[in-house]
């Protein structure tokens, strides 16, 4: 058992490094996902190809309820990059992260590779002898920055385009009117990147820079 429990560490690390769009804000191209994730101490691309695989994570606020002000409150919510690196979301302004966020714009986001699907994260991720959420080779990311509103900005186009590619159900929100969305009010926004911190095998985490991770 321990002599496989190895094996499936060896075979995530040795997985086939994809190759991301060169210089600056990179794009990375669904054929590129393809050949699995990048080697596990290329922390920023590794990063990037998270949050280009993973489609949803929980994004974390500082809470304005009144039970529980100034308290650290999470809430999944659906995301997409479109290869960019940019976190993209529809959001509405009733949401209760969404209330925290115009009392203060900063915010996390958490991935977990627990969510892909593929032979290797299975083995290291669902619950066994060997693999947990937990487990480091389990690859979870914590993104760091900024909430911003992409109403009438040059980014509305490229965010509609990779939300409606991963979620199709937002165009029935009115996500990707440009005038506002429907009687919940849903509007495109971002994480605005500024720190990624990551665990993707033994030894600690990674803390990656903005132009680092954008430059991947």
């Amino acid at each position: 058992m321990a002599r496989f429990a190895l094996a499936l560490v060896v075979g995530a690390v040795q997985a086939q490094h994809a190759v991301l769009g060169a210089g600056g804000h990179g794009v990375l191209h669904q054929s590129e996902l393809n050949d699995g994730p990048p080697p596990t101490k290329d922390h920023a691309a590794y990063a990037r190809w998270m949050v280009a695989e993973l489609t949803w994570g929980v994004m974390s606020t500082t809470s304005t309820q009144e039970s529980i002000k100034g308290t650290a409150f999470g809430n999944p919510v659906s995301i997409a990059d479109g290869g960019t690196g940019n976190p993209y979301m529809c959001v509405s302004p009733l949401d209760a992260s969404i209330i925290d966020l115009q009392v203060d714009p900063k915010f996390s986001l958490t991935l977990s590779a627990n969510q892909l699907s593929t032979p290797k994260t299975k083995a290291l991720c669902q619950e066994g002898s060997f693999g947990d959420p937990e487990n480091p080779p389990c690859a979870r990311l914590v993104l760091s920055g900024t909430f911003k509103n992409l109403t009438a900005t040059d980014e509305f186009d490229a965010a509609k385009a990779a939300l409606n590619a991963t979620h199709p159900a937002m165009a029935g929100w009115g996500c990707f009117s440009a005038d506002g969305g429907g009687d919940h009010g849903f509007f495109l926004a971002k994480l605005d990147v500024a720190q990624a911190w990551l665990i993707n095998m033994f030894g600690g985490a990674a803390v990656i820079s903005a132009s680092d991770y954008f430059g991947a």
